[in-house]
């Protein structure tokens, strides 16, 4: 059983440690959390520790006792039961502490003719202490099932809109209630998800996930009040939707929320604001896509947009052959080559994301390609077996991924265990891996194998020979190869001419470029993006 916390408040220091005594000798019961030897003292002690009890004189220098209580109860703090201990029989006293909730009076000379007086009154009042405790909790479980009922109700109001028009009236009723009238003035709708990456929970454990549903509302609605009128929903699978009209400026609100979630529920989330023009009846077919669109966030999150470009940005495409098969062999390369440097990785990932989300290509193509990616090196890989189950492991991964950026992520970690696995890793040479980093990071360079291996005190056979065992390619071939992929990749992602795009590659000449690009591709440089476009 915990003990119950006591602050002593005396100013004469024999009755304080007479008082500290008796209080000491029932230690299993009680913790002498401070003592003070006047008010003022004794109300910074009531702030730091938040006792069960108060034992206090009253008449003290700078604060009494009665005063002391008297602030407690302004600031508006819950005054502990308290005791106070005084040697007058003045009724107008007695009458003060009654008023400031003290709980019992006692006379000290009693207290000294009998020692235990105290600390039965004391016990006495540990029982309320425990009744208070007990009640208090009762009105907080009532609260929560009052305020997680609305949540409820609130969700179903909505799901009923979404799925019958004929409720449409109902919903924008409630927001007209909510002070967000119908017509008339602009509003913000904020979507948001929980980042399935970082929950500590999952979505089927129904009961967990209406509790987190009821802590997101209660953070958003607190996040809302300063904003003026709001509406909030807690929807399926972690997603939340907020209406909200102020004049405020909400173009921050997206990060808040963020910031938020991640402070009290210790999670991340996805958001999105979209802005409305005025007229919410008008526009609700509109907030119902917003509301269900199956991925939202996937090439954009952390934005405030117009409603209308949302709705754009929704509308996906396939991947069209050409393009995806030129992806999958960027992904595929990228993945085989773990130690060309997260610079270069991060570049070639930057241009997949930002043509894929110019192209609006379809989320569930763009994780296709990421898992076929991965299963083709997988099966060509030693002991190709354990790949397996990483594979399905993969595939799950990404079915709950919402993003661009976790679907890559989360590609490039799986390949990571696979690599775990087998012992190949362990033959690459760090000087060989080093060198073929830095002509990633830096392919317009004109490298040459001489001084390559000079750099790193390797004679050229054995350079070579080094250099084919880690890559798998001689040191032309791997060259040439990276400096071809890197024009590629220029060609569909830039307005380059082809000749700057050669000077970018590392190969001053023109000509030289054409030849070798068509004798890699079967087409020039000009042809290959006419093809793409």
């Amino acid at each position: 059983m915990s003990k119950y916390k006591v602050i002593l408040v005396e100013d004469e220091i024999p009755a304080r440690m007479v008082f500290r005594q008796m209080i000491e000798a029932r230690a299993d019961l009680f913790e002498l959390a401070g003592e003070a030897e006047d008010g003022l003292d004794g109300l910074a002690l009531a702030e730091a520790h938040r006792p069960h009890l108060i034992v206090t004189d009253i008449t003290m220098p700078r604060m009494t006792g009665l005063e002391m209580l008297h602030e407690l109860e302004r600031k508006g703090m819950a005054v502990p039961q308290t005791v106070i201990l005084t040697c007058h029989q003045d009724f107008h006293y007695a009458q003060q502490a009654i008023q400031l909730k003290a709980a019992s009076y006692l006379i000290k000379d009693d207290c000294l003719s009998d020692p235990e007086l105290l600390v039965r009154t004391m016990e006495g009042l540990a029982e309320k202490v425990d009744l208070h405790d007990q009640n208090r909790e009762k009105q907080r479980q009532l609260e929560q099932k009052v305020r997680s009922n609305e949540v409820e109700i609130e969700q179903n109001l909505f799901l009923d809109m979404l799925r019958n028009p004929a409720a449409e009236g109902r919903w924008l009723e409630s927001l007209e209630a909510a002070g967000i009238p119908a017509e008339g003035v602009p509003f913000r709708f904020l979507l948001l998800e929980l980042d399935r990456g970082s929950l500590r929970f999952s979505m089927d454990q129904l009961e967990e996930l209406k509790l987190w549903q009821f802590a997101g509302v209660n953070v958003l609605k607190e996040l809302l009040e300063g904003m003026g009128p709001n509406k909030v929903v807690a929807l399926d699978k972690g997603r939340f939707i907020a209406l909200y009209v102020s004049e405020r400026d909400g173009r921050l609100m997206p990060e808040k929320v963020a910031d938020s979630f991640n402070s009290f529920l210790k999670m991340n989330c996805i958001v999105l604001q979209g802005l409305f023009e005025p007229g919410l009846a008008k526009q609700l077919p509109l907030v119902k896509k917003m509301a269900g669109a199956s991925y939202p966030f996937f090439y954009r999150s952390g934005e405030t947009v117009k409603a209308r470009e949302w709705e754009e940005a929704n509308r996906f495409a396939p991947v069209d052959e050409q393009h995806g098969r030129f992806w999958m062999r960027v992904v595929r390369q990228a993945l085989l080559e773990p130690h060309a440097g997260e610079a270069a990785l991060e570049g070639e990932r930057d241009s997949f994301l930002r043509q894929a989300a110019e192209h609006r290509w379809d989320p569930e193509q763009i994780k296709s390609l990421y898992l076929r990616a991965f299963l083709d090196i997988s099966h060509f890989k030693p002991e190709a077996g354990a790949g397996v189950d990483l594979g399905a492991e993969l595939r799950s991964r990404l079915a709950h991924c919402q993003t661009f950026l976790a679907v890559h992520n989360a590609t490039f970690l799986q390949f990571h265990k696979l690599q775990q696995l087998h012992s190949d890793t362990k033959k690459i040479d760090a000087s060989i891996a080093r060198i073929v980093q830095r002509m990633h990071e830096d392919v317009g360079y004109p490298f040459r194998q001489e001084e390559l291996a000079a750099s790193i005190n390797y004679s050229i056979p054995y350079f070579s020979s080094m250099f084919k065992k880690t890559t798998g390619e001689s040191f032309i071939q791997y060259l040439t190869r990276l400096r071809i992929e890197k024009a590629k990749l220029l060609l569909l992602t830039t307005d380059q001419k082809t000749f700057e795009i050669a000077d970018a590659v590392g190969m001053e000449n023109y000509r030289s470029f054409n030849r070798l690009f068509k004798r890699e591709t079967g087409m020039t440089p000009s042809d290959f993006r006419k093809r793409m476009e």
